[in-house]
C-alpha cells in the first residue's frame, strides 16, 4: 500500500556542504531531496550554468533525485512590486532549473503582509500575483506548491482554500504543513478537512501549540499519523518530505523574518545529521505504523477491534460490561481470560455467547481471536503479559499501574518502543477528564508562568481494616508491590508530572502498617524538587475518613486550585511576580496588605467540572480504538505510565533509606530493597503459620 509513498526531504538540515548532505541521505536508504541550500549558497543563488556543471552532477553521482525546489518564490511583501518583479524572472530560471532536474514541484508562498495590517485588505493582490507565478508554470509544466506558513497570506487553512480556489489552476496546488498550521494555532485536522482536494504535497514537520517549538514527527500536536493515515487511505501517492527544524542551520536564516534563535529556542543536544536521521526514522515508524492499519491478515483494512481482557475482576469486569454493551464504537469484545473457574460462570451470564472464555492468558493471546488485549490483572503481571502480547503484535492497553517496578516497566516500554506498528496505552482514564485537561493546557500555555510550587493532598482513600483482609494478596508486597501509592494513587502521581513536569529529587516519609494492620504503606508525604528549582509536595492515605483533595500550581503569574478535583480556580496575574516585585513600593505593599487594589493585579476564573467516572474509562477505550483504526494520538501512551511508577518507587527508595533520591535512580537498587521487604513478609507469614 506504500510503495508509491516517498520519502524526500531539505536536505540543508543536514548541513551546508552539498558532499555531506547527499551521503547522509544515501546512507539513511533514502532517494530524494528537496533542494534548498548548497554549499552555503540559496539553490536559487546558482545559476543554470552551475546547476548543469557541478549539482547535477554530483546528485547522479550519489543516484539522488529531486523531489521538490525549496524556492524564496512568494517570500516578498506584497506591496514590493520591485521585489515582485525579481521574483518572476527568478521564477523563470527555476523552472528551467527543475525541468533539467527532471523535478515536477517547486515550493512557494504567498507574501508577506505588512506588520499590523489585515491580511484581507490584500487578497486581491495576492492572487493577482499568485495567478502571473501559475501561468508561469504553466508555461514549463511545473507545478507550484503553496507552503502554508506565519506571516504570509496563506498561514490558516481558510486563506489558503481561498488561494487554491481563486488561482484555479492544474499548476498550482498545496503543500500540508502540520507544524506551521500548529504555530498559527490551527487545529491540523480541520485544516486537513478543509483542503484535501487540493494537497498534492506534506512537509513533515511538528510543533507544540503552546511554546511553538519543532519537534520530532509525531510528537507533537499536527496530528501527523491521524492524517497521513486518512490520506493514504484515500488513494494519496507522493512524496513526504522532512522539514524538521529540529536544530539551527545555516540557511535558515534566509528563510524567516525573525530571529533563527526565536524560532528554534531549545538546544536538543543534537547535530544536523542526528537530527535528520532521528526525524527519519520517527517518519519511517509512522508509516509501519499505517500500514500495519491498513492491512490486516489477508491483505483487507481492519473496520473494527477485537478486544481481549485478561483479568475480568472489578475492573477487568467493567471493561468486558462496557465493550458488551456497544460503548466503544467499532469495537468488539471477543475473549476474555480469568484464572478464577468462578469468572467463567460469571462470563457465561453476562457476556454475549459469542465471547470466548480462557484460564490461560496465553491460549487467549495466541488464538487469532483479537487484534488488542487490555489488561486488569494484579500489578506485577502487568509488564508481564504486555511483553507477551507485544511480542505477538497484539495491540496492548495496560491498567494503571504499569507495573510495580521500573525495572520491568522500562523493559515493557522498550519493546513497544520496537514495534511502532502497534498501539501501547495506558488506562489513565483522568487525562480524559476535562477538568485537568483544561489545567494543562492552562499550564502549558504559560498562563500562570514557570512554576515555583506544586502542592497535592489527596486524602480521599480511606480504606477499612476489613478491605485489607478480603484478599490474602491486597497490600502486600508481594501481591501489589506496595500500598495507597501502588493502588489508589495512581492517576494522581500520573496527574502531577502530566500536569507539572517530573521532579529531578524527592525526598519521602512513608508510614507502614501505621493505621491498619499492613506491610505497606498507608500514609506518605512527599517533598519534591524540579529541574528549575522550583518544589512541591505530595501527601496521601488510606486512613482519613473525612479526607481532603487539594491539588495547588503556584507560577510566577498566577495560581490555580483544585478542590475535590471539581471546583478550579484560576488567578492569572496581569503582571509577573518579579515584575510586581520590581515595581511595587513599601506603601503599594501597605495597600495590599489593607486588601487594596487586590483586583488590580490579577483576574479569578471559576469552573466546575463534576466527576466522570465510568464515562472516562470508556473514553480511554474509544481513543485507544481510534488510534488503532485512524492513528488518532494517544491521551495516555503507554510508554509515559513509568513516570508515576518512577515517582512511586523514588518515595519508597527515600524512605527506606533515609535519603533523597535523585531520578533517575538505581533500578537495581530499589528490586534488591523490594525484595528484602517481599522475603521479610514472607517470614513473618511462616511464623504466624507456626
Amino acid at each position: 500500500m506504500l510503495q508509491n509513498i516517498h520519502i524526500s526531504g531539505f536536505s540543508d538540515e543536514i548541513s551546508s556542504d552539498f558532499t555531506t548532505q547527499l551521503e547522509t541521505v544515501k546512507n539513511l536508504g533514502m532517494n530524494y531531496i528537496s533542494i534548498r541550500g548548497v554549499n552555503e549558497k540559496n539553490f536559487s543563488e546558482y545559476s543554470i550554468d552551475e546547476l548543469n556543471e557541478y549539482i547535477k552532477p554530483k546528485l547522479v553521482e550519489y543516484n539522488i533525485k529531486v523531489s521538490s525546489i525549496g524556492s524564496p518564490i512568494g517570500k516578498v511583501f506584497v506591496d514590493d512590486n520591485e521585489g515582485f518583479e525579481k521574483q518572476v524572472d527568478l521564477l523563470e530560471k527555476l523552472c528551467k532549473m527543475a525541468n533539467i532536474l527532471d523535478c515536477k514541484y517547486i515550493r512557494m508562498f504567498s507574501f508577506y503582509i505588512p506588520k499590523d495590517k489585515n491580511p484581507e485588505d490584500y487578497r486581491d493582490e495576492v492572487i493577482k500575483k499568485l495567478k502571473i507565478f501559475a501561468s508561469i508554470a504553466e508555461k514549463y509544466n511545473v507545478i507550484l506548491l503553496h507552503e502554508n506558513e506565519k506571516d504570509i497570506y496563506g498561514d490558516i487553512a481558510s486563506r489558503c482554500l481561498t488561494i487554491f480556489k481563486e488561482v484555479d489552476s492544474d499548476n498550482f496546488k498545496g503543500i500540508f504543513d502540520f507544524a506551521n498550521f500548529v504555530q498559527c494555532k490551527e487545529d491540523t485536522k480541520e485544516c486537513y478537512k478543509l483542503l484535501k482536494d487540493y494537497i498534492e504535497y506534506y512537509h513533515i514537520k511538528d510543533a507544540n501549540q503552546a511554546d511553538k517549538e519543532n519537534v520530532v514527527c509525531g510528537t507533537g500536536e499536527g496530528k501527523i499519523e491521524e492524517i497521513l493515515t486518512d490520506a493514504i487511505r484515500n488513494g494519496y501517492e507522493g512524496f513526504l518530505t522532512m522539514e524538521p527544524h529540529l536544530v539551527i542551520f545555516d540557511s535558515l536564516k534566509d528563510l524567516e523574518l525573525e530571529d533563527v534563535h526565536d524560532i528554534i529556542k531549545t538546544d536538543k543536544g543534537l547535530d544536523g545529521k542526528s537530527a535528520y536521521a532521528l526525524q527519519y526514522k520517527s517518519l519511517v515508524d509512522i508509516l509501519k505504523s499505517i500500514d500495519f492499519r491498513l492491512k490486516t491478515i489477508g491483505g483487507r483494512e481492519m473496520k473494527e477491534v477485537r478486544f481481549g481482557i485478561v483479568g475480568i475482576g472489578q475492573m477487568g469486569g467493567s471493561h468486558a460490561t462496557w465493550l458488551a454493551e456497544g460503548k466503544v464504537k467499532n469495537a468488539r469484545l471477543t475473549a476474555v481470560c480469568d484464572v478464577n473457574p468462578e469468572k467463567k460462570e460469571w462470563a457465561l451470564e453476562k457476556l454475549p455467547k459469542d465471547v470466548k472464555f480462557f484460564d490461560n492468558y496465553i491460549d487467549m493471546l495466541d488464538s487469532k481471536e483479537i487484534d488488542a488485549v487490555l489488561i486488569a490483572t494484579p500489578h506485577y503481571d502487568h509488564p508481564v503479559i504486555a511483553i507477551e502480547a507485544l511480542n505477538r503484535d497484539l495491540h496492548t492497553l495496560v491498567e494503571k499501574p504499569a507495573g510495580v517496578y521500573t525495572k520491568k516497566v522500562r523493559e515493557m516500554n522498550e519493546l513497544a518502543e520496537s514495534k511502532p506498528h502497534l498501539t501501547f496505552g495506558m488506562m489513565f482514564n483522568q487525562r480524559t477528564n476535562p477538568l485537568y485537561q483544561k489545567i494543562k493546557e492552562i499550564v502549558s500555555n504559560g498562563e500562570i508562568g514557570e512554576i515555583r510550587r506544586t502542592n497535592w493532598i489527596i486524602t480521599t482513600w480511606w480504606r477499612p481494616q476489613a478491605y485489607y483482609d478480603m484478599s490474602s494478596w491486597r497490600a502486600t508486597w508481594s501481591g501489589e508491590g506496595g500500598g495507597v501509592l501502588a493502588n489508589q494513587a495512581p492517576h494522581q502521581l500520573d496527574l502531577w508530572q502530566w500536569i507539572c513536569g517530573m521532579p529531578s529529587k524527592v525526598r519521602a516519609n512513608l508510614q507502614f502498617g501505621s493505621h491498619r494492620n499492613i506491610a505497606v504503606e498507608d500514609d506518605v508525604t512527599a517533598f519534591v524538587e524540579y529541574p528549575n528549582g522550583a518544589t512541591g509536595t505530595f501527601i496521601t492515605c488510606t486512613h482519613d475518613i473525612l479526607g481532603t483533595d487539594r491539588f495547588e500550581i503556584h507560577g510566577d503569574k498566577g495560581k490555580i486550585l483544585v478542590e475535590g478535583s471539581k471546583k478550579v480556580t484560576v488567578k492569572r496575574m496581569k503582571e509577573s511576580e518579579n515584575e510586581l516585585n520590581k515595581r511595587l513600593t513599601f506603601a503599594d505593599v501597605a495597600n495590599l496588605f489593607r486588601g487594596e487594589g487586590m483586583s488590580d493585579i490579577f483576574d479569578v476564573e471559576e469552573f466546575e467540572i463534576p466527576d466522570q467516572w465510568g464515562t472516562q474509562h470508556i473514553n480511554v477505550m474509544i481513543n485507544f480504538t481510534e488510534a488503532i483504526l485512524e492513528g488518532t494520538p494517544l491521551l495516555a501512551p503507554g510508554t509515559e505510565g513509568i513516570k508515576g511508577v518512577m515517582l512511586s518507587n523514588a518515595m519508597h527508595l527515600s524512605s527506606w533509606l533515609g535519603k533523597d533520591v535523585e531520578l533517575p535512580f538505581n533500578e537495581d537498587l530499589y528490586l534488591s530493597e523490594l525484595n528484602k521487604r517481599i522475603e521479610e513478609e514472607a517470614k513473618n507469614k511462616e511464623e504466624v503459620f507456626v
